[in-house]
């Protein structure tokens, strides 16, 4: 087995948790009804207007999204991408029946949103720093971040911006949860990015190539 492969697949678990944190937190915001991040406005906005689910249109949009960023912004391609199209979307779909907390008072609402943000930008963050990929989602901000040597903190809100526009006109909700979320985010996942050792600029994210060079020829791509 490829020596790359093989020390990677060691960061599975830490790539599963970083997907189950995201998602939790996704749908904690959802749940405190103070309005969601800007992806999930859209993803709510085509949910409604179609006959899909949150996670099913959380899939299609991720494969859709993919797509693009590998022919535009040259995103690589590894585990963590596709596991993400692939998984993330069933988790929130589970998340979003088992838990039923829905807050009523505006403290409860406040403090279930900020938990839920803490703990979505957190597993964000997590999953990216495995350097297995990034989502599909999640490649956009850091493949800009990397070809325009911008930080995440600052590519991040534009790219929502416009996503957050798409999802409002769709019919999404957007209330001051959506407007906090994208005003902080970025600077919340430069926090943990940081915290995590991990800079976006500089960290070059695995793709499925590596994984074919024979193991003494030692070389990296």
């Amino acid at each position: 087995m490829n020596d790359v492969l093989r020390k990677d697949l060691l960061k599975i678990q830490i790539l599963f948790l970083g997907f189950v944190l995201l998602s939790l937190g996704m749908i904690l915001t959802m749940k405190a009804g103070l309005g969601m991040s800007s992806w999930g406005v859209l993803h709510q906005g085509i949910a409604g207007v179609s006959i899909f689910t949150f996670g099913e249109v959380t899939i299609i949009l991720g494969v859709i999204i993919l797509v693009f960023s590998v022919l535009l912004i040259k995103t690589k391609v590894g585990i963590g991408t596709i596991a993400n199209a692939l998984f993330i979307g069933l988790i929130m779909d589970f998340f979003e029946v088992v838990i039923k907390y829905e807050p009523v008072a505006y403290l409860e609402k406040g403090l279930l949103f900020i938990s839920g943000l803490l703990i979505m930008t957190f597993g964000g963050s997590l999953y990216i720093s495995t350097r297995l990929g990034p989502g599909p989602r999640d490649g956009i901000f850091v493949g800009l971040s990397r070809i325009s040597q911008i930080d995440v903190k600052y590519i991040k809100p534009v790219v929502e911006l416009t996503v957050l526009s798409i999802g409002y006109k769709l019919g999404g909700t957007v209330g001051v949860g959506t407007l906090f979320t994208m005003l902080f985010s970025g600077y919340l996942v430069q926090f943990f990015f940081k915290k995590l050792g991990f800079d976006p600029k500089t960290e070059k994210q695995r793709s499925f190539r590596e994984y074919l060079l024979k193991k003494e020829t030692g070389k990296k791509v």
